[in-house]
């Protein structure tokens, strides 16, 4: 059954925000996407078109970009990976980016923004988190600290937003 499901990871590392998409089993060398979209809302999200090749999107939360988006895809009985970091930086320590998920067939629950007809949103906060997993990208040489990793399944096909942002309206990378 596990050859059959198929599994999206999408990991976010904020500044650089990162996405990070794979299918178990396969190489995960990160290919970077270069979007020069807005990303700021639904209509500018990034759209990742290939769910099965991993993939690194970089962001960053500013004053003009307060939420960063991202569009994908997913067939029904997805499982999505999601993991939420950022750069080992000094200045950055303290910095407790949130995530939400935003899509068909997930609870209709308050959401610190606003969604779309029909959809629901989770929620991912990294508040409570006081010490980061330390991360490597050897492909890379960057350095990053893991503040969340979630597997979500998802049993509706459809458009998913995925959407940084800083609860404590926050900047940085």
């Amino acid at each position: 059954m596990s050859l059959l499901r198929r599994i999206l990871r999408l990991g976010v590392l904020l500044s650089p925000v990162i996405a990070v998409m794979c299918f178990p089993g396969a190489a995960c060398a990160h290919r970077p996407v270069f979007a020069k979209d807005a990303a700021k809302d639904p209509k500018t999200a990034i759209l990742l078109t290939e769910p099965q090749v991993s993939q690194v999107v970089y962001r960053e939360i500013t004053d003009k970009a307060h939420q960063i988006w991202l569009g994908f895809s997913v067939p029904k009985d997805f499982e999505l990976y999601i993991q939420i970091g950022v750069p080992v930086m000094d200045h950055l320590k303290k910095f407790r980016p949130s995530m939400v998920l935003v899509g068909p067939g997930l609870p209709k629950k308050d959401a610190p923004l606003s969604i779309f007809k029909g959809t629901g949103a989770r929620v991912f906060t990294t508040t409570q988190v006081k010490k980061p997993r330390f991360f490597h990208e050897h492909f890379t040489g960057t350095d990053s600290w893991i503040l969340r990793s979630e597997t979500i399944p998802l049993s509706d096909p459809g458009r998913y937003y995925l959407v940084a942002f800083s609860p404590d309206k926050q900047t940085g990378k």
